[in-house]
């Protein structure tokens, strides 16, 4: 078997990955994750004097994993999270795996090596009343022209991240005091009230400036450009929500606060205003009850049993 590069087995590999992808098989998230730490890889092995895929060993491939990076705002992350570290790994290991199935290889690198472990579920419910008031303080800071406190205001309404990135200004129904979210997957498609002012408010006055930005007459989406993928999108909101945390310096049970506290938040809520499951169901999109009753922090079925 040749000894083929690295990188002419990153391009035949990634153009499989691509064709995966135009056929369903393969997401293209998960695609565009791939094919990006292997090129990172790629430069990696580089500049250990490495060219050939088969040059990558155990040894090479765990210092790859191990390597410091840079986070979204170009700072040095001496020591990768957990969640980076397999990322990189899962990475590795489908780029091996693909290059042996197009006989390029018959290396597997790290098949020996034991799993990076997963931290435990986040619990839920742990956000108070007085958590939400900070968040909304912190999240004011430069409002209409940044994009902190739409993002908050559209969940604490019962959206979800990744809905939030593709809501317009048209989504708005200001006369009616609702805002139409578009749905996602395991999300249904719904109208969520503005009972709140202080969501109506911002979501207001987020979406007329962003109306008179705009060079074209076209709805603007109210938190992004609304171009990007619909999975990039959702990770800018997630980044912003981050910072909205960092300000604020919410930190229930001792870790930073994540958009699905807020979810868990409102669910709660709901549930002790109406006391039906079901309308935490409707408002947040959910097919489940049984869903709707764990992110409301309600234990309301015998183990086992599901709806």
């Amino acid at each position: 078997m040749p000894r083929i590069t690295l990188r002419s087995a990153l391009q035949q590999v990634a153009r499989r990955w691509q064709e995966k992808v135009a056929h369903g098989a393969l997401s293209p998230q998960t695609a565009d994750s791939y094919i990006t730490n292997a090129e990172r890889l790629l430069r990696f092995a580089r500049a250990l004097g490495f060219e050939r895929l088969d040059d990558v060993t155990d040894t090479v491939a765990q210092a790859f994993i191990d390597a410091p990076g840079h986070n979204r705002h170009g700072r040095l992350v001496p020591c990768p999270a957990d969640s980076t570290r397999r990322v990189r790994r899962s990475s590795v290991d489908a780029l091996f795996a693909e290059a042996r199935r197009l006989g390029l290889t018959t290396r597997a690198p790290l098949l020996d090596c034991p799993p990076i472990p997963r931290s435990q579920p986040r619990p839920v419910g742990v956000l108070t009343d007085a958590d939400i008031d900070q968040l909304r303080f912190y999240s004011e800071r430069g409002m209409p022209q940044t994009r902190h406190a739409a993002v908050l205001g559209l969940l604490l309404c019962g959206l979800h991240t990744g809905e939030i990135g593709l809501t317009g200004a048209t989504d708005l129904d200001l006369a009616n005091d609702r805002v139409w979210a578009v749905g996602a997957a395991r999300i249904t498609a719904r109208y969520c009230p503005l009972d709140d002012p202080w969501n109506r408010e911002v979501l207001r006055l987020r979406a007329d400036y962003v109306q008179r930005q705009s060079d074209s007459d076209r709805p603007q989406t109210l938190t992004t450009n609304g171009t990007s993928p619909a999975y990039r999108l959702q990770a800018s909101i997630c980044t912003t929500f981050g910072e909205v945390v960092r300000a604020s310096g919410i930190a229930p049970e001792g870790r930073s606060a994540a958009p699905g506290d807020v979810s868990s938040w409102l669910a709660a809520k709901i549930l002790t205003e109406t006391g039906q499951i079901a309308e935490v169901a409707l408002r947040l999109g959910l097919t489940s009850l049984d869903r709707a009753a764990k992110l409301a922090g309600y234990d309301w079925r015998p183990t086992g049993e599901e709806i």
